[in-house]
Parts: C-alpha cells; sequence; structure tokens
C-alpha cells in the first residue's frame, strides 16, 4: 500500500467516523443510540476501506476492499431510516426491521457473488491518466444502475420523507436538531447521485466518503450544542397536542423534551424551556413536578396560585423503550378545581357550622380533645375552655325575628373571631351557645382575653332593617391549671365552664365567671 495524494480527506473522514463510533456506544442502550452506532459503523465501512482501496496498488486486493466498501454502501441507506424511524418515535418490532434489510441484503449477496455472474461488475480495471492517483474503472453493469443505486436512493429519499413529516410538527429546539441531522444525510447522497450520472470532477471516482467528514462534524456539532441521542423526542405518538389535559414529556435526566399547547397555556410554560432540567427552571408547577419525580410518585395533587388557586391531579408516567429501560416520564395534569372546591365545601359542612362558620359541635370536641392530650403530655402548656351564652336571645327572635336573630349570631362570631389567635379553637355547640379552647394561657390571661370579648359584644350595635339592635353576653372561664392531667378532657372542662356559665347568669348577666374548686 502506498500513499497516494489527495487521501487526506478521506483519513480525515474516516478518523471522523471512528470517534463518532467510540462516542456512540455509551447510547448503546437506547434503541436510537443503536441505530446511530450501526450507521456509524455502516459508515466507517464505506469511507475507511474506500483508503485502503485508493492505497493498493493492485487490481485482486482493490476488489477485495471494494466488496468490503459495498457491505457498507449497500445498509447505510437503510441504516438512515432505522435512524430516523427511532428518532421520530415510530415502532420498530424485529419483524419490521427484518423486512427493511431483505432488499439491501439481496443487493450484497449479488455484489459480492458478482464473479458468478458479472450483473454488477462487468471487466474492472486500474485506470492511471484520470486523477493524480490510480482510478479504478468498475464497470458497473445493470444490477448497479437499475437495483443497486435506484434502491439505496429510495431508501434515502424514504428516510427523507419521514424527517422531514415529522421536522414540522416538532418543537424549535428538535426542528434545529433535526435540520442538522437532513442536512448530513442530503451532502452525501447529493454527492452520489452527482456520481451516478457521471458528474464528478474525476471520471470513476466518487467524492461521497470524502464528504462524510462534513456530516460527520455536523453530526459531532449537533451531538454537543443539541444533545443529539441525550435529547430526543420520545414518546412523541403518545402525545396529541389537542387535549385539554396538560402533557409534559421529560427524558431520563429530567430535561423537558415536549410540551403540548394545554401545558403551555396552563403553567405559563415557554418552548424556551425544552431541553432544560427541572431545577434549572423557576416555574411553580414545575418546580412541584420536579417532587413528584423525585420522590418517585405516581400521583400527586398540585396547586398552583394563591388568592384564585387552581388544583391539578397530576401523574406521572415512566417511559420504557422496547428494551426495557426507562428512558423518561409523561407527566399529565388534570384541573380538578372544581371537583376540590366541591369536595372541599362537603367536607366543610362536615365540620363546620352552616351560618356561622365556626366549627360544629362535633369538630370542636375532636379538636379540643387532641389538643388537651397534647397538654397531658406537656409539663408547662395550659388551656382554658370558655362557654358563652347570649343574654335574653330569645327575645331577639321573638321581637325581631329569626332572619335578626341570624344577623346577630354570625356578627357576633365575627367579633370574637378578630380578637383570637389562629391556634385557638372556636365553635357553636347549638342554638345561641358558643364554646372556645384558649391555648397556653393561664387561667389571669384567660380571664382578661374573656373580658375583652364580653366588652366588644356589648359595645355591638347591629343594624337590622330600620332598628338598631344591641346584645350582652355571659362567660364560664375553666383552666386546665387547676385540674389533674388524667381529669383533662373536653366533656370534663366543659361540664365545669357550663357550671360557670350558670353562675354568671344569677350574678345578672353581662358578666363573667371563672370557675374555682
Amino acid at each position: 500500500m502506498t500513499y497516494t495524494a489527495g487521501l487526506w480527506p478521506f483519513i480525515t473522514a474516516s478518523i471522523i467516523m471512528g470517534g463518532l463510533i467510540v462516542y456512540g456506544w455509551r447510547f448503546r442502550k437506547m434503541e436510537t443510540g443503536v441505530y446511530f452506532f450501526f450507521l456509524m459503523i455502516c459508515a466507517l465501512l464505506w469511507v475507511g476501506f474506500f483508503v485502503f482501496e485508493i492505497a493498493c496498488n493492485t487490481l485482486q486486493a482493490k476488489l477485495f476492499f471494494v466488496n468490503i466498501e459495498f457491505l457498507g454502501i449497500g445498509l447505510l441507506p437503510v441504516a438512515w431510516v432505522f435512524m430516523v424511524l427511532s428518532y421520530t418515535g415510530q415502532s420498530m418490532t424485529w419483524k419490521k426491521i427484518l423486512l427493511w434489510l431483505v432488499l439491501p441484503t439481496i443487493d450484497i449477496i449479488i455484489i459480492w457473488s458478482n464473479s458468478l455472474h458479472h450483473w454488477f461488475m462487468g471487466n474492472p480495471q486500474i485506470m492511471y491518466n484520470l486523477a493524480p492517483f490510480p482510478v479504478l474503472n468498475l464497470d458497473y453493469q445493470f444490477w448497479f444502475y437499475s437495483i443497486h443505486a435506484p434502491l439505496g436512493y429510495i431508501y434515502i429519499a424514504v428516510a427523507i420523507i419521514l424527517l422531514v413529516r415529522a421536522m414540522i410538527k416538532m418543537d424549535r429546539i428538535y426542528q434545529w436538531q433535526s435540520g442538522f441531522m437532513l442536512l448530513a444525510l442530503i451532502l452525501p447522497t447529493t454527492v452520489d447521485v452527482l456520481y451516478y450520472f457521471g458528474i464528478s470532477p474525476f471520471p470513476y471516482f466518487n467524492y461521497s466518503t470524502a464528504v462524510f467528514s462534513i456530516s460527520g462534524l455536523i453530526l459531532i456539532w449537533i451531538l454537543f450544542r443539541f444533545r443529539f441521542l441525550d435529547l430526543l423526542p420520545i414518546a412523541r405518538d403518545t402525545v396529541i397536542d389537542n387535549l385539554e389535559d396538560s402533557i409534559i414529556i421529560f427524558d431520563h435526566k429530567k430535561r423537558l423534551v415536549h410540551i403540548n399547547p394545554a401545558a403551555r397555556k396552563l403553567f405559563d410554560i415557554s418552548p424556551d424551556m425544552l431541553g432544560q432540567t427541572i431545577d434549572k427552571t423557576q416555574n411553580e408547577y414545575l418546580q412541584k413536578i420536579s417532587t413528584l419525580l423525585q420522590e418517585n410518585k405516581s400521583e400527586i395533587d398540585i396547586e398552583i396560585g394563591e388568592e384564585q388557586s387552581k388544583h391539578f391531579d397530576s401523574q406521572a408516567t415512566p417511559v420504557l423503550s422496547r428494551r426495557g429501560l426507562h428512558i423518561g416520564w409523561v407527566v399529565t395534569s388534570h384541573d380538578v378545581t372544581e371537583r376540590t372546591r366541591i369536595f372541599q365545601q362537603v367536607q366543610d359542612l362536615s365540620v363546620r357550622d352552616n351560618l356561622t362558620g365556626i366549627y360544629n359541635r362535633r369538630h370542636f370536641f375532636e379538636l379540643s380533645q387532641r389538643e388537651l392530650l397534647r397538654i397531658q403530655r406537656s409539663q408547662n402548656s395550659s388551656a382554658s375552655v370558655v362557654m358563652i351564652d347570649l343574654d335574653h336571645f330569645k327575645q331577639v327572635n321573638d321581637n325581631y325575628g329569626h332572619a335578626a336573630g341570624d344577623q346577630v349570631l354570625i356578627l357576633l362570631t365575627q367579633t370574637i373571631l378578630e380578637q383570637l389567635r389562629k391556634y385557638d379553637i372556636f365553635g357553636r355547640i347549638g342554638g345561641d351557645e358558643f364554646t372556645l379552647l384558649l391555648n397556653d394561657v393561664s387561667a389571669g390571661e384567660a380571664l382578661n382575653i374573656t373580658n375583652r370579648l364580653r366588652t366588644s359584644i356589648a359595645a355591638l350595635r347591629i343594624p337590622f332593617e330600620a332598628q338598631v339592635i344591641s346584645i350582652t353576653a355571659c362567660f364560664g372561664i375553666v383552666s386546665s391549671q387547676i385540674l389533674e392531667k388524667n381529669d383533662l378532657t373536653i366533656e370534663r372542662m366543659l361540664k365545669l365552664a357550663d357550671k360557670a356559665l350558670y353562675e354568671a347568669k344569677k350574678q345578672g348577666r353581662n358578666c363573667t365567671v371563672d370557675f374555682k374548686k
């Protein structure tokens, strides 16, 4: 073998293809990665052994390497088809793969058995006067012109059509990525077509292999610039863009690879976020989805917004390749705001008084008993239970009507709520009777709070129609500090507070009595 002038473009292309094969090995567990590896092997067979063909000096050696070249040449177009089909998310079964390989396999068999029938090559010979280096004239026969070349171009055309059709529906990042891949496909194909029609700087010499160096550089560019093979439009066939539900697809590294229009509108997700990991986005919804994926949960209820919050039932479904490898997630979110609102209303009805909105008797008992159990376990905590009863409330109903009575109870409740802390418990236990559990207060503090509430109630002037209604109330208090720990039950404390309330009524109403042992 001899180095021949002009070999450097082909050697460069071989080195690039070899580098891509080494790099592509890391993606061998991904379906698209397997086809990319197969494509690069085919390209290297063509480009690499073309270098040996040129460097050889004998006809027999050149023909030996030519046969190996055509192994890559024959399989290269179908490798492009496999690559594009997998890249665009179309199903590839073993049956389909074998069907696609039938014609290229027959073509390769005819080429390798040429010595028996000479359908592919007639009388190959070395030409010394056509270029600065010896050129092999293969003397192509009918099989090359009628079967081999048209078959390869048909496969390449199928790959181009599939890629272009998919590009139309892709998001911008994939359109750029796919556009460069399309360029890498078209460049050597164009040069090969020109060679087929006899348009070449040197007759009988195909420069398609040299152009593979440019295609290889393009593939390197999209591998690192667009993270091709790492950022693929996975599971696109499962996405229906006109669904009302939000659908977002993440790859195995939690990067956004597809956002349907509903998701963009509902959660204000920009297409520019494609390719970013969840953690790099500042989107409220995506941050909550990150929690869903990190904790490997399949479903989560997400609340978005503060004043007019919306609720979404979000589900994360793992996406597996046909080899069973995890390649990403499809996250769907359904707006359940109305359902949540109705559920909240039903839940509120079960725990709250329907007139005043404070806790009903049953829920007040549950919450208060829970707090008293906490106090039993604590050395320094204390609480007071207060019973409240409106003075002569029956007269309000009799004189002004039940509508006025309801208005009085509502305003009474609001007046008390405004002066309570968040952790105090306030409930209506029936009619005009209310009860309070004041957390973490001493007996003296509870008395001060109660007197302040009593004064506020007495100062109320409640307008009703053309009249003004005034009210007062009696308060009975009992502190946990006067009871033994094992005697701290809500029933017991309410009973004692009721005794104090009864005493307040005896003392002339609009007063407060603190129960003493």
